[in-house]
């Protein structure tokens, strides 16, 4: 029956119509065969939060909630208590709240971001991290995932070997960007100028005139500095601050001089 709510309130906003059969035969059996069409655009816009709006609280004042307000508000997990909140004053939480809410902000981290470094962590999360039931479900939940569990000092990684919950991937030759932010990773070994790094994509465009025609135009260089670093902080491996590109650790994984090279000829780097 409950399931049955859930597609009849679908239906409701228009999410799902019904082409063939009756959502109803559902209560008396699961097996009953309905045939839906999905507006999946409209699907993925929906709110889902655990507290819905009609279970707010209405402002004594009748002021309406601001956006962001009302988003806070059916966001929040009551599972948690106050276990995210640091204010003077905020009652204090049991450890099963605390360590829930901490086992949840760093897993959902790691599987939302390509890496997740110490130093982003507060120091709770990062005493978690470290603590033996942190290191245990951390392994569990990477196993259960079908991610390959990559830890380093400065930090941890989910890899999705399969790229079944992959939305954007590095390495790649999907694009000119991420072949240009791959190849220069090596003249960012150390903290550079994005002159410099100007410098070193100007070369490769020299280097291998047939690649990257998007790029050749008036200002392309500085276009395929941008993008690559783009591409290159969007993955965690720079972080871009007053005219400086600074490597972050996981770059070091991905150098190319670190690996074996294969000769693709002169058109193609």
């Amino acid at each position: 029956m409950a399931f049955v709510d859930a597609l009849r309130m679908l239906e409701s906003l228009g999410t799902v119509e019904v082409l063939d059969g009756a959502t109803e035969s559902y209560v008396d059996s699961t097996e009953a065969k309905v045939l839906y069409r999905v507006d999946t655009t409209l699907l993925m816009r929906l709110l889902a939060a655990p507290t819905g709006v009609s279970q707010l609280a209405v402002p004594v004042d009748e002021v309406p909630m601001r956006f962001d307000e009302l988003l806070s508000a059916v966001s929040r997990e009551r599972r948690y208590g106050s276990a995210a909140e640091h204010a003077e004053g905020i009652p204090p939480v049991s450890e099963v709240q605390r360590n829930l809410w901490l086992r949840h902000s760093i897993f959902r981290r790691l599987v939302d971001d390509p890496v997740v470094y110490l130093d982003d962590l507060t120091a709770d999360e990062r005493g978690y991290l470290n603590s033996p039931t942190g290191r245990q479900l951390l392994r569990r939940a990477a196993e259960e995932g079908g991610f390959l569990l990559e830890e380093r000092a400065e930090g941890v990684m989910f890899v999705d070997p399969d790229g079944i919950a992959t939305d954007s991937r590095f390495p790649d030759d999907g694009n000119n960007a991420k072949v240009a932010a791959l190849l220069l990773l090596d003249d960012i070994d150390s903290v550079t100028t994005i002159e410099q790094v100007r410098l070193a994509a100007g070369a490769l465009l020299v280097k291998f005139p047939a690649w990257a025609k998007g790029y050749r135009g008036e200002n392309g260089t500085d276009a395929l500095v941008a993008d690559a670093l783009d591409v290159l902080g969007g993955f965690g491996l720079v972080r871009v601050a007053g005219g400086l590109v600074h490597p972050l650790p996981a770059a070091a994984r991905y150098a190319v001089s670190a690996t074996r090279s294969t000769d693709l000829g002169e058109d193609t780097p």
